[in-house]
């Protein structure tokens, strides 16, 4: 699809969200991810794609992506996104995937986030808060520092339990603290037989946190996996 670059805004710590206008109408289901295509001079090994998820709510009028910025050199990729000037033309492709909301409604729903997993779960929430349903979730929220926590307003606002928690936390932070573990995740969201386990986050820590749900007892079919290449940590 055909897009046209509209603005970015600060979220948190190195994280910025990109806005884009849509030639035409698109329709996408909250989750659902897309590539970007981004020419830029003398790209390096990465290229000149990435995947991203729709942060945004199908009930937006543009489309957006949310991205952290490394600390130290950031790719030719994200420094070309950075400087994009408003009404720039850019590609995405058609969004896609099925990190979705259950048809079910009234299934309960324990979202578990790493880092920039975040966003899938940030487009539902954002979807279903525009759309004035009610679902039973706990968000629980993995970041290494309070100031990558994004998006916490809406989670506030929207009626869920939410549970940050932060590795490294200063020394005024109260809520959840260290690493998680799917033993952790348990403690904090007891499966009732019926709970979907919503997994969103670096590629290793999907995998391990779906391996060991399932030696946990939670069957595959109550596990729903999305994950970020080149993340290697939260």
């Amino acid at each position: 699809m055909n897009v046209t670059f509209d603005h970015s805004e600060d979220i948190a710590h190195n994280i910025k969200s990109f806005w884009f206008k849509p030639e035409r109408p698109v329709r996408y289901t909250a989750g659902q991810f897309t590539e970007m295509y981004l020419p830029h001079e003398n790209p390096d090994d990465r290229g000149i794609k990435r995947w991203f998820t729709l942060s945004s709510s199908p009930a937006d009028g543009m489309v957006s992506i949310t991205t952290k910025f490394a600390s130290h050199q950031s790719s030719t990729f994200k420094q070309h996104l950075r400087e994009l000037q408003p009404g720039t033309p850019l590609k995405l492709a058609d969004p896609m995937g099925d990190f979705v909301l259950p048809k079910d409604a009234t299934i309960p729903l324990v979202f578990v986030a790493g880092g920039m997993g975040i966003t899938p779960m940030h487009s539902m929430i954002k979807y279903l808060q525009d759309a004035g349903e009610k679902r039973n979730i706990h968000l629980i929220y993995a970041v290494t520092e309070e100031d990558e926590l994004t998006f916490v307003p809406l989670f506030e606002g929207y009626d869920l339990k939410f549970t940050p928690v932060v590795k490294a936390p200063g020394p005024d932070y109260k809520g959840e603290t260290g690493s998680l573990s799917v033993d952790r995740i348990l403690q904090l969201a007891p499966d009732d037989g019926r709970t979907l386990y919503y997994l969103s986050g670096p590629e290793p820590m999907v995998e391990a946190f779906f391996n060991e749900f399932q030696t946990k007892g939670v069957p595959k079919d109550r596990l729903v996996g999305d994950y970020f290449p080149g993340y290697q940590q939260f």
